[in-house]
């Protein structure tokens, strides 16, 4: 059976963490302007849709693109892999293996004057529209006066507003509402691209409390110079013999939410991956990618037009096959070209897919099946909303990523009550970079004859946690222990300040649950090899000790 595509630009990699995030940011910072490129997260009515935004300046509002939080998601994603080795004769895959799991347009001033020419107190500022929404920018002088205009311009207010928004009202700040356009639906939302002066990002969360289901996950991307900091938040570093290795992390967000749980107030974040941001480059704007928008437009029979979409890589994924627009193009041409009604086992990518096959053959087979279909195809209308709306925003964000060097991940997850606090980041070049692939090993010990997934095991862990397994299909317990190796405190120079560093606290849990840790093995049997050889130190991974 088909199976229909989520978004991803890749198949499912299962050594690839599900998480599901209520937040996405890039920013960058340059000259004292600040760009964040905003992935809205929305499920419900489009007349309950309301974006409120506080900002420190008047901002410059574009639209942005899907397709770089999907790529940014693919590139970035922590990984965890399992190496499996064998001793002995085992029976069931060869001897070694390693198994890798998968692997501002129109924009207006609206000002009023009484008949002394004085203009009177209004918090708007800048009324407009940009893509399917409206937005209006209003001064955060008086909370009253921008709420009222708010509710007398038909904007959605959610419930609680009233008492979020009081952390943002003072003179000199402002705030961005946005709404959707009459006759929008949900799945048109697009990300959005603001731009504001201001010396370092900030996501404003104690607003965001307003909306905000528990534990929500907060993804945060940084280009820069070197790596980037949570400012004013605790820094965690994984617990990684918590993992679930044999199942290729897939708890690792339900470790995450307990490291964070472990900071003070819960204010914390993780480092996903910091390094150079060639990751991302060339994958939104390669030399070869759009084709030509005259060239587009010219071609005004339908299945041409589709087919020098997927020619020039505007697919987002192939299924068996049928490949995908991403949502956004999708919807822009299924409005001039929609699926007739009497194609009733045919999904929408698979229509687009093959639309010379459906609009050719089988229509000629099927002639009741376009009963009343008769849309009429405009390319040169459509050719110039898929410049506007994919192409320029593509090409604007895969630039950032020759313009920047190093591209940081952040994440976090944090529930209404500890959103108390709106995290800032920063910049410390001198920081290590962290990659994004995590690596363990699986050494199973078959004996003669032995099957390789009942056989004992040993399960190293990148931190260097030994678990001796009776099973090699069954791992750890991973109910003992804390979510954090480390909490530290990150500043803009320096190395990490640790405030809490459980390595001592892991190496007990893990000898007490009948496994052990490097530390706990050579403290036991290191002690005569080092006499006869003094000068040998053995450091061990995951405690940052020395054995002497």
């Amino acid at each position: 059976q088909d199976a229909e595509a989520c978004g991803c630009f890749a198949p499912p990699d299962p050594s690839v963490p599900i998480v599901q995030a209520g937040e996405r940011i890039l920013f960058s910072v340059e000259n004292g302007v600040v760009t964040a490129h905003i992935q809205i997260q929305y499920a419900g009515e489009a007349k309950d849709f309301g974006w409120l935004l506080p900002l420190p300046s008047v901002p410059t509002l574009k639209l942005g693109t899907e397709e770089l939080f999907s790529q940014l998601l693919n590139v970035t994603q922590p990984r965890y892999l399992l190496t499996t080795t064998t001793t002995g004769a085992c029976t069931g895959f060869p001897q070694s293996i390693t198994r890798v799991a998968g692997a501002a347009t129109g924009e207006t001033t609206n000002v009023n004057f009484d008949g002394s020419g004085t203009a009177p107190f209004t918090p708007l500022v800048i009324e407009s529209s940009i893509g399917p929404y409206d937005y209006a920018v209003l001064r955060a002088d008086r909370k009253g006066e921008m709420l009222q205009w708010l509710t007398d311009n038909g904007y959605f207010i959610p419930v609680g507003t009233d008492e979020t928004v009081g952390p943002y009202i003072r003179p000199g700040a402002y705030f961005l509402a946005l709404r959707l356009k009459s006759g929008k639906a949900a799945g048109d939302i697009q990300p959005v691209v603001r731009e504001y002066p201001s010396d370092l990002p900030m996501i404003p969360i104690i607003l965001t409390s307003v909306a905000a289901q528990p534990n929500m996950g907060i993804q945060v991307w940084m280009l820069g110079g070197g790596r980037a900091i949570p400012r004013n938040y605790n820094h965690v570093v994984v617990n990684d013999s918590q993992i679930d290795w044999l199942g290729r992390g897939s708890n690792y967000n339900d470790v995450i939410i307990r490291a964070v749980g472990e900071t003070p107030e819960k204010h914390a974040f993780v480092t996903e991956y910091a390094g150079t941001s060639a990751v991302m480059q060339d994958v939104l704007d390669g030399p070869r990618r759009f084709g030509s928008p005259t060239e587009l437009a010219l071609l005004t029979d339908p299945a041409d037009f589709v087919e020098y979409l997927f020619l020039k890589n505007f697919a987002s994924s192939t299924n068996q096959g049928v490949r995908s627009f991403p949502p956004l193009l999708k919807s822009l041409v299924l409005a001039q070209l929609p699926l007739p009604t009497g194609l009733t086992n045919v999904t929408e990518d698979q229509f687009l897919s093959r639309l010379r096959f459906w609009l050719g053959s089988w229509r000629m087979q099927h002639p009741e099946q376009f009963v009343g279909w008769s849309p009429t195809f405009d390319a040169p209308t459509l050719a110039a909303q898929i410049e506007e709306k994919i192409v320029v925003p593509a090409r604007a964000a895969g630039a950032l990523f020759r313009n920047f060097p190093y591209l940081t991940r952040l994440y976090t997850t944090l529930s209404p009550e500890d959103m108390t606090s709106d995290p800032v980041f920063s910049f410390n070049p001198g920081l290590p970079e962290i990659a994004r692939d995590h690596r363990a090993t699986l050494r199973v010990d078959c004996g003669l004859g032995g099957s390789v997934t009942t056989s004992p095991a040993t399960l190293t862990t990148e931190q260097g946690w030994v678990f001796n397994l009776p099973n090699a299909s069954v791992g750890p317990d991973l109910s003992r222990g804390p979510g954090a190796l480390r909490v530290e405190t990150l500043a803009e120079e320096g190395a990490p300040l640790v405030l809490v560093d459980n390595g001592k606290l892991i190496a007990n849990k893990v000898v007490g649950c009948g496994c052990t840790s490097l530390e706990s093995l050579l403290a036991f049997g290191v002690l005569a090899l080092l006499r006869r050889r003094p000068s040998t130190q053995l450091r061990v991974r995951g405690s940052q000790n020395s054995v002497a």
